[in-house]
C-alpha cells in the first residue's frame, strides 16, 4: 500500500475448495483427487507458517483421506490445530429439504466431534452450496453455541448487505454472511501483485452494490481446485498497488469476527429465493425411487431402531453408528438431489439399502423385548388405536371377534429330501437353515421304516418354535440303529391365513396384546361395494374418467376429480424442470385394463383396485421444441382402501414407465379457496403463499411455486382442509386455477445431467453428461394419503395424523422377552418427538413444539426416572425443567426444539 494512504477496507482472502463427494464422477474416483488435495494442503502448510485453507466446511475428507493415508494423520492433526486448516462444522454438506430434521442435527454432531478429534472445528454454519436453506436452521446453528452462517444460494432481494439477521421460527437469530458473488467470487487469483490489485479492485466493484463494510469477503476457490502456490506472497506484495485497500489472507472464522453486530437487514424463515442464485428446483423430483428408499432408511432409524435400542437397552455394537454413517453420506447435497452420474445413484441406493439391512436387524434382535407375538408396539409418544394384520391358523374360516380374513391363505407346501444315513448332520443342519430363514419349527417325529427313517418337520412362518432338543436326541438315536439306509425328510410348511383386527389403545411408545379388545364399543363398519367406499366421515366413489370423487360428511365439503394423472414434457435436466415449446395433448389418454372393482369389502377396511392404461408421447422430439408424434401406454395399477373410522384414504400405485423426457404429476382439485400451503420442513410446518411461476428481471433461474415438503402439505381456508401425506415425494405445487388444484409430482424423466438450451434457467449447472438411468424406466411404486378434515393444519393434528400414516403400529416378533411395562407419551397434541437416541444410563429425547405458539409441555414416563435434565443440541446443560414423578413440565417458545437427557430409567 502507498506510504500515507489510509487504510480504509480490510479484504479478507480465504483459500478454500468446494469438494463434492461424488457428482460428475463417483466417490472412489473423486477420492483419488481429494488425496492429492491433502497432500499438497499439508506439504503447503509445513513450508509456510502464513498458509490458510478452508477444507469445506466438512469433516467426511478427513475420515476419506485418512483411510487412504494413515500415516499422514499427525501432520493432518497439526495442521488443523494450528488453524492453517479448518475442518466442520459438518460431517457432509447436506441439502436441507430431502433430510430429516434429525439428520440435519446429527450431521452437525458427527463433524464437531470428528473435528475435534483432529484438531478443532469451525464454529459457523458454512454450508455454500446447499439449494435453499430450510427455516429453523438459525435455530440449530444457535444451539450449538453458533454466533454466524455463511450462505449463497436462496437470499431474496430484499437482502441488499453482505450480511443480515436470519431468524428462525422460534425467535433464534444467528449474524449472517452473505457470499453474494458466490464461493467463487476470488477463484484462480492472479499470482503477478499488480494484476491481482486490479483483480481486487473489479471484485469489489462487483460487489459495490452491496454495500460492503469496512470488511469483506473473497472466497479464493472452486469445485475440487487445489490451493494457489505463491498465492500468500502475492497477497503480501499487492498491498503496495492498493490504495486504502488492504488484503490479508485468512481463515473464514477471521472475517466472521470482525463482521458488526448490528445495522444489517432482517429476515424471517426460509431462504429459497432465485433472484440472485440457483435453488436448482428440480431436484426434489428427479430419480423419486431413490429418495423413497432413502426417506425409508432415515425414518426406519429413527423412529425404530434408536427407540427400540433406546427402551430395551439391547447390546447392538456399533451397528446403530454405522447406519448413520450411511445415511449422513447420502445426505451429501449432490447425493440427496440425486443431482449426479448414474454410478453415483447406484452407490446412494446400496447404502440406503445397507442402512435398512442394519435396521431390520437391530429390530429382530431388540423387538423381541418389547413385543413379541400376540402384540404390538406404538413408536408414536402419543395413544393410538388401529388396525394390525396378523396371522391365524390357516384353516379358520372366521375372524377373531371382529375381526377380518383378509385375502385368500398361502397355500402351504411340502419339501422332500433323502439323504445317506450317515449324513444325520445335514438334517440337522436343514433344521437350523428353517430357522434361520425366519421359519418356526414347530415339530418333528421320527420313525422307522425298514431300511429308511423318516423325519417329519413341521413348520410356520410365525409363531413359537417347539423344543428340539429330545427330537434331535430321537434322530441320532434311530438313524445309528443297525440297517439303517436312508434319512428321509418331509418338511411341511404349514399354509398361511392373515386376518385384520383393531388393537386396543396402546399408550405411547408402549406395548398392548391383540386379545385384550373384547370389549371395545361398536362402531359403524366400513363397506366396499361396487364403484365405491364409505364409513361414517367419508364417502369415496370413482369416476368415469379414473378420477375420484370425495365427501367429507363433517363439513359437507365435496372434492370432484381428485388423483387425475397429467403428463407433461420434460426438456430439463437433473436440476431443473423444462417444459417443451409445443406440448402435444392426447385426447382421451386413459384406457380401462380392469374397471375399478372391490377388493375388500369390510366391516374394519374396504378397499377398491383398478388398472389402466394412460397414454403418453413416447419422448421429446430430436429438436427438443416438442413432443414426438408416437404415444406409448403406461400401465397404472391403482388401490385405494378406507378404514373404519378414518378421515384418510389410503393409495398405493403402480406405473411402469416406458415413455421418455417427461413430468408426471397427480393433481388433486381444491372445492375452496387457497391463499398459502402449510408444508413440513425440518423441524417447522412452512406456510408459502400460493404464486404463479415468475421470473426477475436478470436472474438465472425462474421461481416455479414447486414447493418441498418432508411427508406432508395441507391446504385449508380455516374451515375445512385436506392434507397430501406421502413418503419420499417431496415436491408439490399448489396450481392456482381455477379451480385451485395441489399437483404431487411422481416421476420427472430425464437423460441428462445438465443442459444449457432450459426454459426456466439460463446457462448450465453442472457437466453437460448423459443420465440415462434419471430417465426412471421401468416399474415405479407409490405409497401416499389423503387426509380430510375441518379448520387449520394445527387444530386437525395433522403433524400427528401423517406420523400415524408413515409410521404404522408395529407387530411383535416371536417370544416376547418383556419384564415391565413402558410408556411414553406427550401433551399437548402439537408436542412432537423427533428422536430418542440411546444413551449410557438412559436415553435422550427430543422434542418440538409444533405450533405457532408458546406450549407447557408434558412428558409422562413410565416408570419414572431417577434424574431428567435439559440440554441444548451442543450439549450444555439447561436446568428448565419441572419434574414431580413420572411427570415432566417445560415451558416451550413456538417451534422451540428441545432436548431431555432421561437417565436411569430401568428397560422397558
Amino acid at each position: 500500500m502507498p506510504d500515507g494512504d489510509p487504510i480504509t477496507r480490510t479484504v479478507y482472502v480465504v483459500p478454500h475448495t468446494h469438494w463434492d463427494r461424488e457428482w460428475y464422477a463417483p466417490f472412489q474416483t473423486f477420492r483419488a483427487q481429494l488425496v492429492d488435495l491433502w497432500d499438497e494442503l499439508l506439504t503447503l502448510s509445513e513450508v509456510d507458517p502464513d498458509f490458510r485453507f478452508l477444507m469445506d466446511g466438512q469433516t467426511v475428507v478427513i475420515e476419506d483421506y485418512l483411510a487412504i493415508r494413515p500415516e499422514a494423520r499427525s501432520r493432518l492433526v497439526r495442521a488443523i490445530r494450528d488453524g492453517q486448516i479448518q475442518v466442520g462444522p459438518w460431517y457432509t454438506l447436506p441439502d436441507e429439504f430431502l433430510v430429516s430434521g434429525e439428520t440435519l442435527v446429527r450431521n452437525l454432531e458427527r463433524g464437531l466431534a470428528v473435528a475435534d478429534e483432529y484438531g478443532g472445528s469451525l464454529r459457523a454454519g458454512y454450508l455454500p452450496d446447499s439449494f435453499g436453506h430450510a427455516a429453523q436452521m438459525p435455530q440449530i446453528y444457535q444451539q450449538y453455541g453458533f454466533r454466524h452462517a455463511v450462505v449463497w444460494r436462496g437470499v431474496p432481494l430484499a437482502i441488499d448487505r453482505l450480511a443480515f439477521n436470519w431468524e428462525a421460527p422460534d425467535g433464534s437469530r444467528v449474524l449472517t454472511a452473505y457470499m453474494g458473488g458466490s464461493y467463487s467470487h476470488g477463484v484462480d487469483l492472479p499470482i503477478e501483485p499488480r494484476a491481482l490489485a486490479v483483480r481486487i479492485d473489479s471484485a469489489l466493484r462487483a460487489l459495490a452494490p452491496f454495500r460492503p463494510a469496512d470488511s469483506v469477503l473473497l472466497m479464493n476457490g472452486n469445485d475440487h481446485v487445489l490451493p494457489q502456490r505463491g498465492l500468500g506472497a502475492a497477497v503480501k506484495s499487492a498491498n503496495a498497488h492498493l490504495q486504502g485497500t488492504q488484503l490479508r489472507l485468512a481463515r473464514l472464522a477471521d472475517y466472521l469476527e470482525v463482521i458488526p453486530d448490528a445495522g444489517w437487514p432482517h429476515w424471517l424463515g426460509e431462504l429459497r429465493a432465485s433472484a440472485r442464485a440457483n435453488v436448482l428446483m428440480g431436484t426434489l423430483s428427479v430419480r423419486i425411487a431413490d429418495k423413497q428408499r432413502y426417506f425409508q432408511a432415515s425414518q426406519a432409524l429413527e423412529r425404530m431402531a434408536e427407540p427400540l435400542v433406546s427402551l430395551t437397552r439391547c447390546d447392538i455394537g456399533g451397528l446403530l453408528d454405522q447406519a448413520w454413517t450411511l445415511v449422513l453420506q447420502n445426505a451429501a447435497h449432490d447425493t440427496a438431489c440425486g443431482s449426479g452420474i448414474d454410478a453415483v445413484a447406484q452407490e446412494a441406493r446400496l447404502r440406503s439399502e445397507a442402512a435398512l439391512q442394519i435396521v431390520d436387524a437391530i429390530t429382530t434382535r431388540c423387538l423381541p423385548h418389547l413385543a413379541g407375538d400376540g402384540q404390538v408396539w406404538n413408536p408414536s409418544p402419543f395413544p393410538r388405536q388401529e388396525l394390525v394384520e396378523i396371522e391365524i391358523d390357516s384353516d379358520t374360516e372366521t375372524a377373531p371377534d371382529g375381526g377380518q380374513l383378509l385375502a385368500d391363505p398361502t397355500p402351504g407346501e411340502t419339501i422332500l429330501l433323502r439323504f445317506p444315513a450317515a449324513d444325520i448332520g445335514r438334517v440337522h443342519a436343514f433344521l437350523d437353515e428353517r430357522r434361520i430363514a425366519d421359519e418356526v419349527v414347530t415339530g418333528v417325529r421320527t420313525t422307522r421304516d425298514g431300511t429308511t427313517v423318516r423325519v417329519l418337520v413341521d413348520t410356520r412362518r410365525r409363531g413359537v418354535s417347539a423344543d428340539l432338543a429330545d427330537a434331535r436326541l430321537t434322530m441320532e438315536r434311530i438313524a445309528n440303529e443297525p440297517g439303517v439306509e436312508v434319512l428321509a425328510v418331509e418338511v411341511r410348511r404349514a399354509a398361511a391365513q392373515r386376518a385384520l383386527v383393531e388393537s386396543p389403545v396402546v399408550a405411547g411408545l408402549s406395548v398392548a396384546s391383540l386379545t385384550s379388545n373384547q370389549a371395545a364399543p361398536a362402531r359403524v363398519a366400513v363397506i366396499g361395494r361396487a364403484d365405491t367406499l364409505a364409513n361414517e366421515h367419508l364417502t369415496c366413489r370413482f369416476l368415469g374418467d379414473g378420477t375420484l370423487e370425495v365427501e367429507h360428511r363433517e363439513t359437507g365439503v365435496r372434492y370432484t376429480g381428485l388423483h387425475r394423472l397429467v403428463d407433461d414434457g420434460d426438456a430439463g435436466d437433473e436440476y431443473n424442470y423444462s417444459p417443451v415449446p409445443v406440448e402435444r395433448g392426447i385426447a382421451d389418454p386413459l384406457r380401462w385394463l380392469r374397471p375399478p372393482r372391490v377388493q375388500e369389502s369390510g366391516p374394519l377396511r374396504a378397499s377398491m383396485a383398478a388398472r389402466f392404461e394412460y397414454r403418453v408421447p413416447a419422448a421429446i422430439a430430436p429438436d427438443r421444441q416438442s413432443r414426438s408424434v408416437r404415444d406409448v401406454p403406461l400401465d397404472v395399477a391403482l388401490e385405494v382402501t378406507l378404514e373404519r373410522g378414518a378421515t384418510r384414504l389410503d393409495f398405493a400405485m403402480q406405473v411402469v414407465n416406458t415413455a421418455l423426457d417427461h413430468r408426471l404429476r397427480l393433481h388433486f382439485p381444491i372445492p375452496f379457496t387457497v391463499t398459502h400451503s402449510n408444508a413440513d420442513t425440518a423441524y417447522h410446518v412452512t406456510r408459502r403463499p400460493v404464486l404463479a411461476p415468475r421470473h426477475t428481471e436478470g436472474a438465472p433461474e425462474w421461481e416455479l411455486p414447486t414447493h418441498p415438503m418432508r411427508s406432508f402439505v395441507d391446504l385449508s381456508d380455516e374451515r375445512t382442509g385436506m392434507a397430501l401425506i406421502t413418503q419420499g415425494l417431496h415436491e408439490y405445487e399448489v396450481i392456482t386455477g381455477p379451480p385451485p388444484a395441489l399437483a404431487l409430482t411422481l416421476l420427472r424423466s430425464v437423460g441428462w445431467l445438465s443442459r444449457q438450451d432450459l426454459r426456466y434457467r439460463t446457462g448450465h449447472a453442472g457437466p453437460p453428461m448423459e443420465t440415462p438411468g434419471a430417465q426412471a424406466s421401468g416399474l415405479q411404486q407409490y405409497g401416499y394419503s389423503l387426509l380430510f378434515h375441518a379448520g387449520g393444519w394445527e387444530q386437525a393434528d395433522v403433524w400427528r395424523a401423517a406420523e400415524c400414516a408413515v409410521l404404522p403400529l408395529v407387530p411383535g416378533r416371536g417370544a416376547s422377552r418383556r419384564d415391565t411395562t413402558s410408556r411414553l407419551e406427550l401433551e399437548p397434541g402439537c408436542i412432537q418427538m423427533t428422536a430418542c437416541m440411546p444413551r449410557v444410563g438412559g436415553f435422550d429425547l427430543r422434542l418440538l413444539n409444533a405450533s405457532g405458539a408458546p406450549q407447557n409441555a408434558l412428558v409422562r414416563l413410565t416408570p419414572a426416572p431417577s434424574r431428567a435434565r435439559r440440554i441444548t443440541l451442543g450439549g450444555q446443560v439447561d436446568d428448565r425443567v419441572d419434574r414431580h414423578g413420572e411427570v415432566i413440565r417445560l415451558p416451550l417458545r413456538q417451534w422451540e426444539i428441545a432436548t431431555l437427557q432421561i437417565r436411569d430409567t430401568p428397560a422397558g
